[in-house]
Parts: C-alpha cells; structure tokens; sequence
C-alpha cells in the first residue's frame, strides 16, 4: 500500500466520522433536554457500560477492544458535557 493512497483513505474515513460524531451529539444534545426537562441524571452507568459493551462486540478483531473502550470513553465523556 503506497503511503499517500492509505492516508487518502484515512482521511476520507475521518469525513465520515466526523459526521457521525456530529449527528450524535446532536441527538445526544435532544437527549440532554429531556433529562433536564424530566429533572433525570446526566450519568447513567449503566447505559455506559452497554454502549461500550455492544461498541466491542462488533470488533472483528478483538484486540481493538481496548482502543474502543477509551474512544468510548471520551466520546461520553463529551456527550455528558453537551447534555450539561
């Protein structure tokens, strides 16, 4: 694989992320409304540890688990802060 092809397909990868990630936090920013609108908890353990959960099953290669489970991490991390 030539090196500038492979960063070229990274970077069209990264469009596509960044556009989901932004539609997320848009759904998660509605989230964010109703749980204040419903006086609920920002944090919810439980819903955490699903997400990251179902996140790894669908790794083809397991030993990526633990790069998602801090990607995760972080992508709640913002979320909470979106819902405040």
């Amino acid at each position: 694989m030539v090196l500038n092809k492979a960063r070229a397909e990274i970077n069209k990868i990264d469009i596509e992320i960044v556009k989901l990630l932004e539609k997320r936090f848009n759904i998660v920013n509605e989230i964010g409304c109703y749980k204040r609108k419903q006086n609920l908890p920002i944090y919810d353990e439980a819903r955490e540890k699903q997400v990251v959960e179902n996140c790894i099953s669908l790794l083809e290669n397991k030993e990526y688990s633990k790069y998602i489970d801090d990607i995760y991490f972080q992508i709640m991390k913002s979320c909470k802060d979106i819902q405040q």
